[in-house]
């Protein structure tokens, strides 16, 4: 099967992309999947750093007031809080260094343009810009990825914040679950190789399992994240498509989905700690593999999906406690996700809604919650009940 990224439906129906940038996506996608970049080296940890501003494919990058504008939202409140302990890195380090990595810049811009134009009323104005910064970064990122074993530390951390700061601009859009996709299998391919060939980071501290596991484990709540027994209402619809699974890819999403279910039912962190293997399991896809998986057609795939959604946002406390407060909240900024998730299930066979039905209702509940302004969690109305 040939397998097209992305599909005719997705090009047509996507507001911040448009050929080149589909085109620039794939470069992405295809050059994290090369050899050069997945090659686990044994170069030594002591090599010196690359020193980006000798780089000789760099080159002046004109950028406007409007830019200032996004880079003062990016730092104020829209700076990710991804790796794990970086967050003071987003705000200081990083943007400072991206006034010498021009796909790092443009991915900062991307992500504050793209934040902005989702929690201001007139923010729609933002939408282009927000997409010509997209793909200038996807273009920059897949050539700096290009350069393979050639790339030193330095240049690996900046391509995986660049990484990071697209996956949650990707977050923040009504159509970005592809892009989503994509860029959070980068983070973690870039991750390996960084760790393979340095055995880690001169600026994000915890990239190592074992080192974010004893970062977040004493934070994350030991009691259940719902009532047990409202988990398994979903358990049982997840149960129900298992027939179905046809590959490898749909059993790992399944397996993942199903201990996910079960860890809430026990603690926070078991059902923490069990979903992130839903994110891990793509990594470890071949690239052929992994497109199929986000194919808008391939149907179980995207039941699986609207369950990940549905735990994502039954999570959403927990995600809440792993970020620093920040000074403003804006609880739009959560919305993409529901509405992911209901188009995914308005673009479901009818055959097949019935099996995510409730997940669904309780999408449209939560989402219905946060446009009202109420503090209460969807799961605890459905306890309530």
């Amino acid at each position: 099967m040939l397998c097209v990224y992305p599909s005719k439906e997705q090009t047509l129906r996507r507001r911040h992309t448009s050929p080149h940038e589909d085109r620039r996506r794939w470069h992405v996608v295809t050059t994290l999947n090369s050899p050069s970049s997945n090659t686990a080296t044994g170069s030594d940890s002591t090599s010196p750093a690359v020193t980006l501003s000798s780089h000789p494919n760099l080159a002046p990058h004109n950028f406007a007031a409007n830019d200032l504008r996004f880079l003062h939202h990016f730092l104020i409140v829209a700076y990710p809080h991804l790796p794990f302990g970086s967050e003071d890195l987003w705000k200081t380090r990083l943007p400072a260094s991206a006034h010498e990595c021009p796909h790092l810049m443009h991915a900062i811009l991307c992500l504050g343009a793209t934040h902005l134009s989702l929690v201001t009323p007139d923010g729609g104005r933002y939408t282009t810009l927000a997409a010509t910064h997209r793909g200038k970064a996807l273009r920059m990122l897949g050539d700096a990825l290009a350069t393979g074993d050639q790339s030193g530390p330095t240049e690996l951390d900046l391509m995986l914040a660049t990484a990071y700061a697209l996956t949650f601009q990707a977050n923040y859009m009504a159509d970005g679950l592809v892009d989503f996709a994509v860029m959070v299998r980068g983070c973690g391919i870039i991750t390996r190789q960084i760790l393979n060939k340095y055995n880690g980071s001169e600026m994000f501290k915890l990239l190592k399992p074992e080192a974010i596991y004893t970062d977040v484990v004493s934070r994350i709540p030991l009691t259940p994240c719902a009532d047990p027994e409202t988990l398994d209402t979903p358990i049982k619809t997840l149960e129900s498509i298992e027939p179905l699974l046809i590959n490898t890819s749909h059993r790992s999403a399944y397996r993942t989905l199903l201990s996910t279910y079960q860890g809430m039912k026990r603690s926070s962190l078991e059902g923490f700690i069990a979903f992130t293997g839903f994110y891990n399991s793509w990594e470890r896809m071949g690239n052929q593999e992994f497109m199929e998986f986000l194919e808008p057609t391939n149907y179980i795939s995207r039941v699986l999906f609207l369950h990940y959604i549905a735990i994502s946002v039954m999570l959403r406390p927990v995600f809440h406690i792993l970020r620093a407060p920040r000074t403003m909240v804006f609880p739009k900024d959560e919305l993409p996700l529901h509405q992911w998730g209901a188009h995914i299930y308005e673009c479901l066979p009818f055959s097949m809604r019935g099996s995510v039905d409730w997940q669904a209702r309780f999408i449209a509940l939560d989402k219905k919650l946060l446009e009202s302004g109420s503090s209460n969690l969807a799961i605890e109305e459905l306890s309530a009940r």
